[in-house]
Parts: structure tokens; sequence; C-alpha cells
């Protein structure tokens, strides 16, 4: 373990740890859907590229990348980060009124 962290970064590894979860996560759909109604298709996807975008941050940190490539993957590191945002949005909302967005 010391030597991936001393290879990649603690950041980059550990987004190797969130990308596998939700690759598991994502290839379990057929099996707890089929015997337990349970969806996880999305759920996975969204933590995968989640774990992409942890990746490209600390690729940008590590490798401390100047001009273009720099705003380049925080552009895709941004989009990629898109689906939490109404996750975060919906949450607020219910934190301030105690009742669920569109409710």
């Amino acid at each position: 373990m010391k030597k991936l962290v001393a290879k990649f970064g603690k950041l980059q590894t550990a987004s190797f740890f969130v990308m596998g979860f939700g690759i598991i996560l994502f290839l379990l759909t057929p099996l707890l859907y089929g015997n337990w109604g349970i969806d996880t298709d999305i759920i996975g996807l969204t933590i995968f590229v989640t774990g992409l975008a942890i990746f490209i941050i600390g690729l940008i940190h590590r490798k401390k990348l100047r001009g273009w490539k720099r705003v380049l993957l925080s552009i895709v590191a941004a989009v990629l980060l898109l689906p939490w945002i109404p996750l975060i949005v919906s949450s607020i909302y219910f934190w301030i009124t105690d009742k669920p967005l569109g409710s």
C-alpha cells in the first residue's frame, strides 16, 4: 500500500478505491435487481465518475500542471461532478424547509 501511495499519491490511490467500488456496484446490478429489486446502475456509474474526477484532481495536484492543461483538466473534472449538483441542491432545500424539493 505504501508503494502505491508513493507512486500515485494519496488522492489518486483513494480514487482507485472509489472507482473500484463504483464498478463493483454497477456490475452487481443484475444480481441485486433480480433478487431484491435494488437498481444500482446509476448509483454505480455516478460513484465511478466521481472517482474519475477525484483522479483528475489528484493528477492536477501531483503533476503541478500549469496553463491550458490545468484549465482543460479542471473543466473535465467539473463536468464529471455535475451529477452531484441536484443532490446537493435538494439536500440544502430539505434542510431549510423540511420538505422534499418539488412538493
